[in-house]
């Protein structure tokens, strides 16, 4: 009779973290990130390297990724055909207008004017299994420097989730989420209108990374509220974004007692004003350098707070940069620019000369072409017939590599179609979409009236650090996926609802 407690009190008792943190930095890059680390602390981006678990070679398992599309995928472990998030914003099929990611008229902004919300976020995201596994009790707090990431880390039943408005500089909300945070009121009143300036944080002269022989240093002054979106492409974003999570932290008790809370950051990384790197390379080293302060910084805090044995650290990216093409005939490069405008037109006189005099496109936005299918309804036109045509004449379109239609996509696929179709969703995405040749771009479209920057995909680190990670170092290519469902097994919850179920490394 004395067996059974026995083997009861043997038995190891299986505790959750008290804190998780994702960090999510835009653009990062693992070669820069591994190119600078002799100007790096002990305390950064090196803790976490060499106590985690470290997967250097990752990827995002679809095409066009940006800010907003490579949010969900972390958050839900899945895929924009599954979580609805194609991207920052896409041409809605019913309107032909375009429309963002995060719109919901039935909400009300703080701080801001933007109505929004993540109801367009068709999976469940890791702090909603969280929340589930909790009974609500666990706090989500969310801080980034944009909506679409600041929504989309969020998930559907976040406490707060904040985000600096492009035109105030106010850190701002939705109703959506409740009430105004009281310590994010008064962060308000100290950095609206606030002058800074970014200059080097060491002497130029250890920026040579890039074998420059007489590095300049730089100044650039941010004055209140006249240089936000300059201001939060530079290495002072990433100051305030630790100012913010550290009140956040500092404001309450998240972490302190024994429910799971989460806490979800993004910083920035890329080129600053999106200037090539080749054309500012002091500026993207100083980025780095002081990032990995910031995140040392962040690490002594919740050390301090909480203990890190305590706490799971997920550091990513969001897998692609920005380019500035305007070097690429300096070497020689191929390239080329698509005017979608033109291709529109002239795709719409091949189809009538074909079927009739019509319209047969009824828009475009980035690389894809939506059809008018009212008018092939009423005309009782096969639409199979009608896309194959389109197909044929858009391959023929100087730098398009290839053509991609559901059709296309059925069945069976090979990997590369596979990852072709990861990236579709078929309520946001066009009926056509084009792949541009290496090199090329996109003009300035007339219908979102912005300039279409090529975005590349990169290899970007996924790491996993503290409490029940050991270190491992896996060089494999690994898609971006694996972390939700990781971190599920490390909080002992349920994973997204959406993600997929292979054992992973």
């Amino acid at each position: 009779m004395l067996a059974l407690p026995a083997l009861l009190v043997a038995q190891e008792k299986i505790t959750s973290p008290k804190l998780l943190v994702t960090i999510t930095i835009d653009q990062l890059r693992s070669d820069f990130m591994y190119e600078f680390e002799d100007l790096y602390t002990p305390d950064g981006f090196k803790k976490l390297l060499a106590g985690g678990k470290v997967y250097p070679n990752s990827y995002y398992a679809f095409e066009n990724i940006d800010r907003a599309s490579a949010a969900a995928t972390i958050a839900t472990g899945t895929n924009p055909y599954t979580h609805g998030i194609v991207g920052e914003r896409w041409l809605d099929h019913s309107s032909l207008r375009i429309v963002n990611s995060t719109d919901d008229s039935k909400q009300t902004g703080l701080y801001t004017n933007d109505r929004v919300s993540p109801v367009r976020l068709k999976a469940h995201t890791l702090s909603d299994e969280l929340k589930r596994a909790t009974r609500g009790k666990s706090q989500i707090c969310v801080i980034a420097p944009d909506c679409a990431t600041a929504v989309m880390q969020g998930g559907h039943d976040a406490n707060q989730v904040l985000w600096k408005n492009d035109d105030t500089g106010y850190w701002c909300s939705s109703s959506y989420y409740g009430l105004f945070p009281e310590w994010a009121a008064a962060i308000n009143k100290k950095v609206v209108g606030r002058s800074s300036k970014w200059e080097p944080m060491f002497p130029v002269e250890l920026y040579n990374n890039f074998g420059e022989k007489a590095p300049k240093a730089f100044s650039y002054p941010f004055n209140g509220k006249d240089d936000i979106r300059s201001y939060k492409t530079s290495a002072c974003i990433n100051d305030e974004i630790n100012e913010v999570a550290i009140s956040c932290l500092r404001s309450g008790d998240m972490g302190m007692d024994n429910i799971t809370d989460m806490l979800s950051i993004a910083y920035y990384a890329g080129n600053f004003n999106s200037v090539s790197m080749e054309d500012r390379p002091i500026e993207i080293q100083d980025i780095y350098t002081r990032l990995d302060k910031n995140i040392a910084d962040l690490l002594k805090e919740l050390d301090r707070r909480i203990g890190l044995e305590n706490i799971v650290i997920a550091l990513t990216s969001t897998g692609y940069v920005v380019e500035d093409d305007s070097n690429d005939e300096k070497y020689r490069l191929p390239s080329g620019t698509i005017h979608m405008d033109r291709i529109k037109a002239l795709l719409n006189v091949y189809l009538s000369a074909l079927f009739g005099k019509g319209e047969y496109i009824d828009g475009f936005f980035n690389s894809e072409f939506y059809l008018n299918k009212q008018k092939m309804e009423q005309l009782q036109m096969n639409k199979v017939d009608v896309v194959a045509h389109a197909v044929e004449f858009l391959k023929s379109v100087d730098g398009v590599e290839d053509v991609f239609t559901i059709y296309r996509l059925g069945g069976m696929l090979s990997p590369e179609l596979q990852y072709v179709k990861n990236g579709y969703n078929a309520k946001c995405s066009g009926d056509i979409w084009l792949r541009l040749m290496p090199g090329w771009k996109m003009a300035k479209d007339i219908v979102s009236a912005t300039n279409l920057v090529r975005r590349s995909p990169v290899s970007f680190p996924i790491v996993i650090y503290g409490q029940g990670v050991e270190h491992k170092v896996i060089d494999d290519f690994t898609a971006a996926n694996i972390l939700a469902p990781q971190l599920a097994n490390l909080l002992h919850i349920r994973r997204p609802n959406d993600n997929c179920l292979r054992i992973f490394k």
